[in-house]
């Protein structure tokens, strides 16, 4: 067994373990989010066919008021054809592809959503459900790094929310690693930030103020790495945290000032070497 693939069992060992250790407290929040746009910034097109299918487990603190850790396992399905391509739970559509910019229509979750459940520190609060976005995305590319910026809006008139997403990573090697830091920033409308942090009167209780957020812009860090195992095998993993904007921090639903997300995953490839590097990009061979 190589020295690699001891050191990508050893850290899914480690998220199993810790996550056993919270599983008994596992409750529907906002957990998975980052990981799901980690999957999203990875989607890509090419002129070819080619699939990856694989999984991983995320965990992350989602930031409401008596909520501890969470283990969500995420499936992992990346298509291609042509123009068209499927990421995760997303899909979308190619419409220029410059050299050294591309520009899609997506199609994503939005995976925030918070049922109170068992949680006495939420009791009275209504359930707020997943929503399914759309949108264009605009990546832009060179020796310097990647930009990124797309703009979405619900679909199913659940929150009738709008966000922008933008963001910087830039790529290197370190051995047979590779390692992409990032740092971007979310702004999300008042529509989004109300339905899944705002009190209503209805919900109202003491302690617990009825309160209505503005718009808010939640900044994020991240870095990524990835390795091939084998011919078709590869280890991800990527650590984000985002830092909450004023209007989500002051919450009395909200008790942190930011959301961490890890995650770890194995994916298998249909051609050897292949491999998303964005939501509307081509594939390095």
């Amino acid at each position: 067994m190589t020295m690699k693939v001891r050191v990508t069992i050893l850290l899914l060992s480690a998220l199993l373990a810790t996550a056993g250790a919270q599983a008994a407290d596992d409750v529907q929040g906002s957990d998975a989010e980052g990981s799901l746009d980690q999957s999203i910034r990875d989607a890509l097109i090419d002129t070819s066919s080619g699939w990856k299918l694989g999984g991983g487990l995320a965990m992350s603190d989602p930031g409401y008021v008596g909520e501890t850790r969470r283990l969500t396992p995420i499936p992992e399905f990346f298509y291609h054809y042509g123009r068209f391509f499927f990421a995760g739970f997303s899909a979308g559509y190619l419409l220029d592809d410059g050299r050294h910019y591309r520009f899609s229509l997506l199609v994503k979750p939005e995976i925030n959503r918070l049922h109170a459940g068992d949680n006495p520190q939420l009791q009275g609060i209504q359930t707020r459900e997943w929503s399914l976005d759309g949108g264009a995305n605009l990546a832009v590319f060179g020796d310097w790094g990647r930009f990124r910026i797309g703009a979405f809006h619900d679909l199913l008139d659940r929150n009738n929310g709008t966000e922008v997403d933008t963001g910087y990573q830039y790529s290197f090697h370190l051995g047979d690693w590779k390692l992409t830091p990032g740092v971007g920033a979310r702004w999300e409308n008042a529509n989004l930030t109300g339905y899944y942090y705002g009190v209503s009167p209805d919900e109202a209780a003491p302690g617990r103020p009825a309160y209505s957020p503005g718009s808010a812009v939640n900044p994020y860090v991240s870095i990524g790495l990835s390795t091939s195992i084998s011919e078709h095998w590869e280890f991800h993993g990527n650590l984000d945290y985002t830092r909450f904007g004023s209007a989500i921090h002051d919450s009395p639903i909200i008790d942190r000032s930011g959301s961490p997300t890890l995650f770890i995953g194995f994916t298998y490839s249909s051609e050897s070497g292949w491999w998303p590097d964005d939501e509307s990009g081509r594939s390095r061979r």
